[in-house]
């Protein structure tokens, strides 16, 4: 069957859909009938830019808000207005103009209460009112493109865009199927959404090449049956076929024409096209999760299984990439970067200028953050999520606030953004979790702050979903968005959503205490933001001596300069160490007593320059040795080409010198 995949609103404008151009790119390796990659993000761009008459760059700001910082809030959903506006039927119900301008009292309001602003409030109205005639002109697009079949991803804040326009293209062409896939039609949810939305005609559960393979080889709807993972409407109710779960190397490389095509037709394609970054993928699952799934985490849904190809195909998959696009930043969209062969230390081998974007566990050493430098990885998302060893244990989290810290340095010292967010209100947190963490903060702000501060949020898939009673928590039922993202008050939203508000089941006697704590650590960290560019805690080593420069807005304590065993036991502690074996060993290397060393470390514990956790200490203070840039002149020094003094002009008088003689 003829096939067009479509990527609707809140895509990132600077990312190419990977979910679409995966699947487009099974066309060019295996037979079956084309496949149409649409790029209705873009579309929906130029459409609101030309009709609300914003300025493009003001428009992208709005847009990426609304993708990135109000998915919370389902704004990117409801403003498309799911696939209905008007849910009330009957003859007291109001009419379809009164019922939208209460939809949108209602939900301003709700934003409003939520700490929106006013003008924010205004400009996701606007777009809601622009939506319909997009829709609508959209679907014409769509139908010219003459598919069989019209595939939808959907994750994050594309279910309801992905609803309007499959609503509108059935009812203008009922003989054309409608298939959805992607993370909200996972599992459960998937076959939620057929109960909810009869013009769904299928969903593609768990992964989706296979699926789509069959679907491009299917002649008519009796060949749908077998396609796997695929739920399908037949004959008056929904028959599910078994997903598979495939090795990540039947995914091809991405294929992103299409995108770049619709890009360069966009009057402002400038303000995009330089900051694009290519997704690719070289994992499934998560090798972490299979052995203990972090409680918050939902992300993975059916696909936890971990997978990935040979670390040779990341240098492989960069190249055809980067080569056929011109573009040099990428982005991998995996869960976790593998453990062993990954293929790092190829990709630093063939000293090419790509960046590229991981998500990392946070307790790699010095050795794989070096790696990951080295190859280009300018970004990473680590999994920090608390700066307390308790609350990360009770996160399932694998590390502790050492591991934390010592990722934090080392990516300050090598030029890495450490983008990361800060989890509380986890089930069973502690005053003392809260505030072991005030008291640090003070002490890192030279160190990258967390981009938010959040609640511990209830997943489905997530430990916390499946098994609330071993947390001591009940679930509430859905986040307040959802009965805005699907406004009908008789459809199952308890089975459509994704993230659900809870309680813990016993009283807290110190609850006050607790939201007080919470409290101040949203501030702290609003200051530590304040503060960040500001503050700077470096160290640089000469021969025999270390200087340290303690500039920490209100903690800091100017120069300082060690010797002799300070020095040693410094350095010893630099990214971290255990403090009984460094004592020792700067005991025998200097013959101090062991006694003073250790009123040393603990007098460097009280300014914050070392960080205590069980037998180990680590070095808050990072390196600014200019060893990267020396480094490199030297080098050049060299390898570079000799100059032709013979070769050269002369000088010219009034430029450096006298006139050369004939």
């Amino acid at each position: 069957m003829r096939l067009a995949l479509i990527a609707p609103p809140w895509n990132s404008l600077y990312r190419p859909s990977i979910q679409i151009a995966t699947l487009a790119a099974l066309a060019d390796h295996s037979p079956g009938d084309p496949v149409t990659p649409v790029y209705g993000y873009l579309d929906w761009s130029q459409y609101a830019v030309e009709t609300l008459g914003w300025v493009p760059a003001e428009f992208i700001t709005v847009y990426d808000t609304i993708g990135e910082e109000l998915y919370g809030l389902g704004v990117g959903d409801w403003i498309f207005g799911g696939p209905a506006r008007q849910v009330e039927t009957g003859a007291d119900a109001p009419d379809p103009e009164t019922a939208e301008e209460r939809a949108c009292v209602t939900y301003a309001a709700f934003l409003q209460e939520k700490g929106v602003a006013d003008n924010l409030v205004r400009q996701v109205l606007a777009l809601r009112a622009t939506a319909p005639a997009f829709v609508s002109g959209f679907v014409g697009r769509l139908l010219a493109l003459d598919a069989e079949m019209y595939g939808f991803t959907t994750s994050f804040s594309q279910l309801g865009p992905a609803l309007a326009v499959a609503q509108a293209l059935k009812a203008r062409a009922p003989e054309r199927l409608i298939v959805l896939g992607g993370a909200n039609c996972d599992r459960p949810m998937g076959q939620a959404v057929m109960a909810a939305y009869p013009f769904v005609d299928a969903v593609v559960q768990g992964e989706g090449e296979a699926a789509v393979t069959a679907l491009r080889e299917a002649r008519d709807t009796a060949d749908l049956a077998a396609v796997p993972g695929l739920a399908l409407r037949t004959e008056g109710e929904i028959r599910v076929a078994l997903p598979v779960v495939q090795s990540a190397s039947s995914a091809p490389v991405p294929r992103y024409e299409e995108y770049f095509e619709r890009l360069r037709d966009l009057p402002w394609a400038d303000l995009i096209a330089p900051h694009v970054a290519l997704p690719f993928q070289m994992s499934r699952g998560c090798w972490w999760g299979e052995k203990l799934q972090c409680t918050f985490c939902g992300e993975n849904g059916s696909g936890m299984v971990y997978r990935s190809k040979p670390g040779r195909q990341l240098t492989q998959t960069l190249r055809e990439l980067t080569e056929k696009h011109g573009v040099f930043d990428t982005y991998a969209v995996d869960t976790i970067l593998a453990r062993r062969d990954n293929g790092l230390a190829a990709l630093a081998a063939a000293e090419v200028d790509v960046t590229t974007f991981f998500e990392v566990k946070a307790n790699l050493g010095p050795r794989e953050v070096g790696e990951m430098r080295a190859a280009g990885v300018t970004m990473v998302q680590p999994g920090i999520e608390s700066l307390s060893s308790g609350a990360l244990k009770l996160l399932r989290k694998g590390a502790t606030a050492y591991h934390n810290l010592r990722f934090l340095i080392l990516c300050h010292e090598l030029g890495i953004d450490a983008q990361w967010n800060l989890l509380s209100a986890m089930p069973m947190e502690t005053p003392q979790m809260l505030k072991e963490q005030l008291a640090l903060l003070p002490f890192i702000t030279h160190l990258a702050p967390p981009s938010t501060v959040s609640k511990v949020r209830v997943d489905r898939y997530s430990p916390y979903f499946e098994n609330p009673d071993e947390f001591r928590i009940v679930l509430r039922g859905p986040e307040p968005k959802y009965r805005f993202i699907h406004a009908d008050p008789a459809l199952d939203r308890t089975a459509l959503a994704y993230s659900f508000d809870h309680a813990e089941t016993d009283e807290r006697p110190d609850a006050d205490e607790m939201l007080a704590l919470r409290r101040r650590l949203g501030a702290r960290v609003g200051l530590w933001k304040k503060l960040h560019h500001q503050s700077r805690f470096a160290y640089r080593f000469g021969p025999d001596l270390t200087v340290l420069h303690d500039h920490r807005p209100q903690v800091g304590a100017g120069r300082h300069v060690l010797r002799g065993a300070a020095d040693r036991l410094f350095r010893e502690l630099v990214h971290g160490g255990r403090v009984d074996q460094a004592v020792e060993r700067v005991v025998q290397m200097t013959d101090r007593p062991e006694a003073e060393l250790r009123a040393e470390l603990r007098a460097w514990g009280k300014r914050g320059w070392v960080h205590f956790e069980a037998r180990r200490g680590l070095v808050l203070a990072t390196r600014d040795s200019m060893r990267d840039e020396l480094g490199r002149a030297a080098y050049l020094g060299v390898t570079g080409p000799d100059r032709d003094v013979a070769t050269e002009p002369p000088v010219e008088a009034g430029v450096g010198g006298a006139r050369a003689e004939q």
